[in-house]
């Protein structure tokens, strides 16, 4: 099997679980959106892990200074997604999101931001996770908390 028969998803677990964080930043970047929001894996344990993302113009809000509220969920849910893997077959598996809440705090001072999320449930198909998002002066801009089925594909 080459590298372009293996999903995403089981060529970044791979990545992962060799520690090339590098790697899985290249993999995940090969997802357009992500590469957009320029997400950058930092950190990997067991039951975690950590991104961060550039502030740009692609997805600044409507007003000077701001993040579009959008853009800071879909960073939420790709972290906590991300820190999954390994709890799942990635090879014949995929987690699907089935709830995702959010609760926004304040807008950023200055980045990049950062995400780290934790699994806190692992059950036989559904898995939670919680994440928190942070500027680069450590203040906590939105909480998420998140729910994924994990199904075949």
């Amino acid at each position: 099997m080459t590298d372009s028969d293996e999903s995403l998803g089981a060529r970044f677990a791979t990545a992962l679980a060799e520690g090339d964080l590098e790697r899985a930043t290249e993999i995940n970047r090969l997802v357009p959106l992500h590469d957009l929001m320029r997400q950058t894996v930092v950190a990997r344990e067991e039951h975690s892990l950590t991104m961060t993302m550039e502030l740009s113009d692609a997805v600044r809000g409507a007003a000077a200074g701001t993040i579009h509220g959008g853009i800071l969920a879909t960073f939420a849910d790709v972290v906590a997604a991300a820190a999954l893997t390994g709890a799942y077959d990635g090879e014949s598996e995929l987690p699907v999101t089935t709830d995702l809440h959010v609760r926004y705090y304040r807008q950023p001072r200055s980045g990049p931001l950062t995400a780290e999320a934790r699994v806190v449930h692992r059950g036989r198909r559904l898995l939670s996770t919680e994440c928190a998002i942070t500027d680069a002066e450590a203040r906590v801009l939105a909480r998420t908390t998140a729910t994924y089925m994990i199904v075949p594909f």
